[in-house]
């Protein structure tokens, strides 16, 4: 009877437990964020710091893009000099000295510069575009790479809660074993040795769910600090693993699946890019055109008190000015060649990008179709250990079996729901993997 005494009063206690836990969820419920998978990518496309630093980039390229477009706007200065003539020129007329201009000078003026035509201010504003089209490029790398750790890290935190759930049927299945046992050992039924083995089970699934418990810990944190919270805020999943969540990704463009590959179409804007910059080059040998206009107030006085005391006469003058290069001493001749080499090297960036992702879309493929495999071996062996579990437990409860053959299909089952859990984690890991390939992730 002692063992009814243990157990009543660990099922008081539990449940004073569970009362103080239901209470404190209730009080706190309000506190805590539920998210689903779609709510954890958006909040941490929204938090991330490292997103959020991205999209600034962003905005950075987008400023220096206006700067070089702003070249196209008048240039407009202006300013004044003043001027003291220790000695002054003179002009021989004849038998005449003159003077030329005053002792003291101050002079006023405004000079605006008109950019008409430049080749080279043309390709600037263009790879100014492409740079923009690069950062948002970048930014959405950074985006797809963020969605892939926040989906491992939220389908392991689903993965370690259904491990959880099968410890907890296992504890209280072999709980059970033991006080079956005990009973049956207190009616001389039953060998102590027998007890000792049972508690060994016992023992092994409290270690595994507190094993399971620090794993599920470990993964939660990560996944707040994917959504970019702090590992202190409360957070709460909701979701479940599904035969859909499984599902083969369907091809939707056959075999040019590469080119939705953000990876595939950044090389294509570096080549873009590098062939402009080899075509600025070819185009600063044409001819640049600007207009020009210029406007002056000179002040003139024999003394600075006495600079405003004669009458004014601005002058001004405006005209177009061209700019023809002849001879940079072979500089942009070598410019060229450069830029042609670096076209070639990202010609052949491009199809190696391109041949980098088909496989590794043949290998996740082939990978993930093994995964499929393994896990509904796995989940016919658990069928199968439970079934065989249960006709031993039933033979041993009839007096047929012995009780190490039960033990030995305890055994058996746990070690199936292991290797289920196990594959079930890598088949999702795996496919967020291929999906990523396909070019599947978009935010």
């Amino acid at each position: 009877m002692q063992i009814f005494s243990l157990v009543r009063g660990s099922l008081l206690r539990a449940g004073a437990t569970l009362i103080l836990m239901i209470m404190f969820n209730v009080a706190s419920a309000q506190e805590v964020n539920v998210f689903s998978l779609q709510d954890c990518i958006h909040f941490a496309l929204k938090n991330r710091a490292s997103i959020q630093n991205q999209r600034l980039n962003e905005k950075l390229v987008r400023k220096s893009t206006q700067e070089v477009n702003s070249q196209w706007l008048p240039q407009v200065s202006g300013g004044a000099k003043y001027q003291y003539s220790i000695k002054r020129q003179v002009i021989i007329m004849g038998d005449n000295t003159v003077f030329v201009g005053s002792p003291q000078q101050l002079q006023a003026y405004v000079n605006v510069n008109q950019t008409l035509f430049d080749p080279v201010l043309i390709g600037n504003s263009s790879s100014a575009r492409i740079n923009e089209m690069l950062s948002e490029q970048n930014t959405k790398l950074s985006e797809i790479d963020l969605v892939v750790q926040v989906e491992k890290a939220f389908y392991g935190v689903l993965v370690f809660k259904k491990q959880l759930k099968l410890l907890d049927a296992n504890i209280t299945r072999t709980e059970k074993s033991l006080m079956d046992t005990q009973y049956q050992y207190e009616n001389g039924l039953a060998q102590k040795v027998d007890i000792d083995r049972i508690r060994v089970l016992v023992n092994n699934a409290v270690t595994s769910k507190a094993n399971a418990l620090r794993n599920l810990t470990i993964m939660m944190q990560s996944l707040k600090y994917y959504l970019g919270m702090s590992v202190h805020d409360s957070l709460n999943i909701s979701g479940s693993i599904s035969d859909s969540l499984l599902s083969m990704p369907i091809l939707a463009s056959g075999d040019d699946f590469y080119k939705n590959r953000v990876e595939y179409q950044k090389a294509q804007t570096n080549l873009e890019m590098s062939k402009l910059l080899q075509a600025n080059i070819t185009k600063s040998y044409l001819p640049t055109l600007s207009a020009f206009y210029y406007l002056s107030a000179p002040f003139n006085g024999d003394n600075f008190s006495g600079l405003f005391d004669r009458k004014l006469y601005p002058y001004s003058y405006a005209g177009l000015q061209l700019n023809i290069p002849v001879f940079s001493g072979l500089k942009k001749h070598y410019q060229y060649q450069q830029a042609k080499i670096n076209t070639d090297i990202y010609k052949n960036t491009l199809r190696d990008t391109k041949n980098s992702i088909e496989l590794e879309y043949s290998q996740y493929y082939k990978q993930f179709e093994n995964d499929r495999a393994n896990l509904m071996t796995q989940k016919k062996n658990i069928n199968l250990a439970e079934l065989n579990y249960k006709n031993l437990k039933y033979q041993y409860d009839n007096g047929v079996q012995p009780l190490i053959e039960v033990l030995n299909a305890e055994t058996t089952l746990l070690q199936a729901q292991d290797n289920y859990i196990n594959a079930l984690y890598q088949a999702l890991l795996n496919k967020v993997d291929l999906e990523k390939s396909l070019g599947l992730i978009k935010y």
